[in-house]
């Protein structure tokens, strides 16, 4: 069994290279992550291929496991070219990994198309890529959460309730101003680049959703988009098959 590995900060997810399509990636939490977990749960294991943004102590724990198991293990990191994929980073390492699987897996499945990718997770981060495979780039902003948290962190009299009802209307008491207002930054956000993609390359084929917010950000948005709940798994598959 192939495993497809994500360590993000706070959580770990993971699926089966072969069930990539038609699987829920499965959670569990980076504090629960150890040899006996391990053990556990990834008994049948024959191949990890992994990429991570959080410690290296979480990549070192599933290290020294796949070691004493005879498990493969490839760690995946971002790179100037792969697959035909070019970054736009002038010191390509220092994108983001999640950022670059997102990328490679939006390439593998839409060829030949200028997609904007709208990953909006713990941040939100938008890249452009070209039909040539071209990375051109992108932004990284607050997610809904950091945003709503600093706001409130940083001010002495703005007291404001969190509720996950995304909406762009003004709201009437303060909780709603804060919320929604979240919510119409990010969809602006996203609507500019939208323009910005446009004036680089004459068009955009596609908008492609992904990330735990994709699904409430997804009815705001004036063109037409698809989520791919799955896109940096489908990153991550690449690197089996080369």
């Amino acid at each position: 069994m192939i495993l497809l590995v994500d360590i993000g900060n706070s959580r770990t997810k993971y699926l089966i290279a072969t069930e990539i399509s038609n699987q829920k990636y499965q959670v569990v939490n980076n504090n629960e992550l150890d040899l006996q977990w391990l053990k556990c749960h990834w008994l049948k294991v024959k191949k990890i291929i992994l990429a991570s943004v959080s410690q290296s102590s979480h990549t070192d724990v599933i290290f020294d496991w796949a070691e004493k198991n005879g498990v493969s293990l490839i760690v995946v990191g971002s790179e100037a070219k792969r697959f035909g994929v070019t970054s736009a980073y002038q010191q390509p390492k220092k994108l983001g990994i999640d950022r670059w699987l997102a990328i490679l897996g939006a390439a593998k499945l839409f060829k030949n198309k200028n997609i904007l990718i709208v990953d909006a997770g713990t941040a939100t981060t938008v890249d452009l890529l070209s039909a040539k495979q071209q990375h051109l780039g992108g932004w990284i902003l607050p997610g809904i959460d950091i945003m709503f948290n600093s706001l409130l962190k940083n001010t002495s009299k703005i007291n404001a309730e969190q509720f996950n009802v995304p909406a762009l209307n003004f709201g009437t008491n303060t909780s709603e101003n804060v919320n929604n207002a979240c919510w119409a930054a990010t969809v602006g956000a996203i609507e500019l680049a939208v323009s910005q993609a446009i004036l680089e390359l004459k068009s955009i084929d596609l908008i492609l959703l992904t990330g735990g917010n994709a699904q409430y950000l997804q009815p705001m948005i004036r063109h037409e988009t698809v989520i791919e709940d799955n896109l940096i798994f489908h990153g991550l598959q690449r690197y089996n098959q080369n």
